[in-house]
């Protein structure tokens, strides 16, 4: 019995040992005759990333700034191993893929030859929309796929785009891993915060990709980004935005820069340059982010801080008299000082455009923007190495180090005598925008100076637990209370003293406050002989400022840049509909005021009058009619326009039996525009907006006679 079962076992032994020997080597399980080796060469482990959403970037408001949507990226597949379409006509497939995406086909022959089971093809196919997908699909390619992934979307395009930056998916590794990663702007600075972690599934899966039965599915779910709330306001944003595109139309301009500030909390409401790019489309022509990363020579208005020196320091006297001819500077124990006509000069300081007042007290050397009191205010009132250290206390040449926002300090030359003057109406001395909003808050406060900020909060999605909140900073109180309010007066009084530099800016909704500036700017080392930095640093409202709006561009000089105001006047009137500020009318009312927000001109051309009213309309614009046809024949501003609500859009109908409008108050755009459509000849003297026009309103237009338009 036990030789039996001894025989038994080594007989069974032999067979199953036979059949482990068949199945492994020869790949066919005996009983079922099943070729194990076809069906373990179509089973294999899938493991698909589940991907994490990118943190939101929003507006003070909630408003989506930055967001992932869903989108596809495009592969091949290269074989049959998995999948019976693959790409068997490689040369085909590649033209085909070259013209779609507009690319080489080298670059598609060479990704479609790889030695690999699949292939993708890097940024023409990464975040396809859907409506780019179903294109390529309709074509009908073998062997091209598509993977539902995400990829970032800015809704509003242009928008604080150097700040905000972009974010943009690397290509998948060999996981199929894919993240989307901050390049530039917030997007980089809070890439940690706002990237989260992708999770993963692991199942067992046959050639057809179904989950074998009974096989275990492994899944670690992905955790999305947080949120990061900026302290921007939409609408406000969008006004700067408009402000800066209108000016580049009004003006030959290089860049534009500009922003608006809460100056008792800091908060930044709005940052923008232009030009700026779509980070949708990233039609980038500079990464400098001009507010924090350009230093500049930001002229008149660093004349703040001289007087802020002098009344801080108690030696200014508003009313004391100094002669504003040209200052002809000598230098005694190496300090400026003036000298007599008579005496050699080794430099001499002009007013701007040579302006001399004769003998004005020194308040008005600050309403004039004198550039000679300066230069007597250094050297008679209170000294260089005061104003140097007023310069320290208000920040300037150091960083704001404010949200990981990367930032120049400037420098000031201040070794020479003279450099010693002029850096006091800002020429040889640079500062970034960013330091000029922090030096500005104490100004217009009761002298303490705060950080401005963007990011207001950081927040968990899943739970709203706040893992960051901005708050107010103060950084130093550089002057006392009643310097702050007596600069007030002196910003007051740019604005409505009848000679003010400053008295274009006003609007009737609310009363504010500035400074202006204007400044040569150098390229290469050397002045440009007519390129002018002009800015205004604004406060509002007056009687108790709130808002600080700084504002600059450069550009061939003019007289016209500090009256021809239209564009800064609409962002101010938008703040001032955002606040409810208003001037103070013993009622306690505010005024109704007109939404401000930008707009496209609507195509009119071919279309009746009715139509082109209608439209207009629609879009806030008003139509001034031009001739008695009954269609439009021609329009201006030209379709598809962006312009700001309320903008006078042209329609001509006729170019017979035209006659003249009343253009009391018209811009010299609106002016130049009518009488391009008319076809009529016309000069244009002064500045500022029409005052009078050599043919009556309503006389008809003979095209062979000179219109004159006067501005003032």
């Amino acid at each position: 019995m036990l030789l039996f079962v001894m025989a038994l076992f080594l007989i069974l032994a032999s067979v199953t040992a036979a059949n482990v020997y068949v199945v492994a080597i020869g790949g066919i399980h005996l009983r079922s005759q099943t070729d194990i080796i076809d069906y373990s060469e179509n089973v294999h482990i899938k493991k698909e990333v589940l991907l994490a959403n990118r943190g939101k970037i929003l507006d003070r408001s909630g408003v989506i700034i930055a967001e992932d949507i869903d989108a596809f990226d495009v592969y091949a597949v290269l074989d049959d191993r998995f999948d019976e379409s693959y790409v068997s006509d490689i040369e085909a497939t590649a033209t085909k893929l070259a013209v779609f995406f507009d690319a080489s086909v080298d670059y598609f022959r060479q990704r479609l030859s790889i030695d690999a089971y699949q292939s993708y093809f890097g940024i023409y196919g990464r975040g396809l929309t859907k409506e780019r997908r179903d294109a390529l699909a309709a074509l009908g390619l073998d062997g091209i796929k598509f993977k539902k992934t995400i990829r970032r979307n800015y809704p509003f395009g242009v928008f604080a785009s150097h700040l905000i930056g972009f974010s943009q998916s690397n290509d998948p590794d060999n996981d199929g891993n894919v993240y989307n990663i901050g390049k530039m702007g917030i997007e980089l600075a809070y890439n940690d915060a706002l990237m989260g972690t992708n999770g993963l599934k692991e199942s067992t899966v046959d050639r057809y990709d179904y989950v074998l039965p009974g096989s275990k599915v492994i899944e670690t779910p992905a955790v999305d980004g947080y949120d990061v709330t900026l302290t921007l306001d939409k609408g406000i944003q969008e006004a700067l935005e408009a402000a800066m595109v209108s000016t580049s139309e009004t003006f030959v301009t290089g860049k534009i820069w500009g922003a608006v500030m809460e100056v008792d909390t800091g908060k930044v409401l709005a940052w923008g340059q232009n030009p700026g790019f779509d980070p949708n489309l990233l039609n980038i022509e500079d990464y400098m982010n001009i507010g924090s990363q350009y230093a500049f020579e930001p002229g008149s208005t660093m004349k703040t801080f001289v007087y802020a020196a002098a009344i801080d320091t108690g030696v200014y006297n508003g009313n004391a008299l100094f002669d504003s001819a040209p200052f002809r500077m000598g230098i005694v124990n190496g300090q400026p000082v003036r000298v007599a006509k008579n005496k050699a000069a080794s430099a001499v300081i002009n007013n701007a455009n040579h302006k001399n007042w004769g003998i004005i007290p020194y308040d008005y050397g600050y309403i004039f923007s004198s550039n000679v009191a300066i230069a007597e205010l250094l050297t008679k009132v209170t000294t260089t190495q005061t104003y140097r250290d007023y310069l320290d206390r208000f920040g300037f040449f150091q960083e704001v180090d404010t949200d990981k926002i990367s930032e120049v300090t400037g420098s000031i030359n201040y070794k020479w005598p003279v450099e010693k003057l002029t850096a006091g109406y800002g020429q040889g001395v640079t500062v970034t925008m960013l330091q000029m909003m922090q030096a500005y808050s104490a100004v217009l406060t009761d002298g303490t100076m705060v950080k401005p900020y963007f990011v207001e909060s950081i927040k968990n999605p899943y739970d709203g637990s706040i893992i960051y909140q901005g708050q107010r900073t103060v950084v130093g109180k550089p002057i006392k209370e009643e310097t702050a309010k007596a600069l007030q007066d002196l910003m007051y009084r740019v604005v409505y003293d009848e000679k003010g530099t400053g008295r274009f800016y006003q609007i009737p909704e609310v009363n504010s406050i500035a400074k202006t500036g204007t400044a040569q700017y150098a390229v290469n080392g050397v002045y440009t002989p007519d390129g002018n930095l002009f800015s205004v640093a604004l406060g509002l409202p007056a009687e108790d400022p709130k808002i600080f709006v700084y504002y600059a561009f450069e550009t061939k000089y003019t007289r016209s840049v500090h009256v021809t105001t239209e564009p800064i006047q609409q962002l101010m009137r938008k703040i001032t509909l955002a606040y409810g500020f208003s001037k103070p009318d013993g009622n306690g009312g505010t005024p109704q005021l007109p939404d401000v927000f930008t707009t496209n001109v609507p195509a009119l051309i071919n279309h009746s009058l009715s139509y082109a009213a209608a439209k207009c309309e629609t879009a806030g614009l008003e139509a001034l009619v031009i001739g008695n046809g009954n269609s439009v024949i021609d329009q201006y501003p030209v379709s598809e326009s962006a312009v700001l609500s309320n903008q006078r859009v042209f329609v001509l109908t006729s170019q017979s039996d035209l006659t003249i409008p009343d253009m009391t108050g018209w811009s010299r755009k609106d002016v130049l525009a009518f009488f391009a459509l008319t076809h009529t000849p016309v000069t244009i003297q002064g500045e500022g907006n029409v005052a009078s026009q050599s043919i009556a309103p309503n006389s008809p237009i003979d095209a062979s006679v000179m219109v004159e338009i006067v501005l003032k």
